[in-house]
């Protein structure tokens, strides 16, 4: 099959060829998102936008676009930057996983010691870690639309999808995230 078959493929829903598609070219994901760093990040993180980025590019790409390596390769880094640039107009707030002084004389209020609170704060990272580990990346797409305020159309559109399947995978998402958090326990 050629790649412009498989392209017509990812762009008609088929996800085991855009499957394909991710595994060809995720490196020009992860190549470009190690060239950045973002605050209050890890290089994770941008990696995960690196390969949403990447599969949007695969679903919208059409040849008269030029190679794909090239059309991804500016979708990707359009979107890292974006993201950055999120991040910076956010800079003056504190990094990610603090605590506010309000919750924290109420944790401490309530018995916790610092240490405890420390703890606990690693125990969520930790948490979080397992969560990204077990996910697709699909599921970690579906995710950060859902938790970024999307409605179940747009999240459709952004992952060409129908809308019932956004809900059938909302719903199994959330069953393996209670799952996971009740092992992590």
């Amino acid at each position: 099959m050629t790649e412009e078959n498989i392209f017509k493929l990812a762009a008609d829903g088929d996800e085991s060829a855009v499957e394909t598609l991710l595994t060809r070219y995720k490196s020009i994901a992860t190549a470009l998102a190690r060239r950045y760093f973002l605050i209050g990040g890890d290089a994770e993180d941008l990696a995960q936008e690196g390969m949403i980025a990447l599969y949007r590019a695969i679903k919208t790409y059409r040849p008269e676009s030029g190679a794909f390596p090239a059309y991804a390769g500016g979708c990707v880094k359009n979107r890292l930057l974006d993201v950055i640039k999120s991040a910076n107009r956010d800079k003056h707030k504190a990094l990610n996983g603090y605590i506010p002084l309000a919750d924290a004389d109420e944790l401490l209020g309530a018995g916790m010691s610092a240490e405890e609170i420390a703890i606990s704060r690693e125990s969520g990272r930790t948490f979080a870690r397992r969560l990204d580990s077990e996910f697709s990346d699909g599921e970690k797409a579906l995710l950060n639309l859902y938790l970024s305020g999307k409605s179940y159309k747009e999240m459709a559109s952004a992952l060409g999808i129908t809308v019932k399947k956004v809900d059938t995978s909302l719903q199994k998402l959330k069953k393996k995230i209670l799952k996971i958090s009740q092992s992590h326990h």
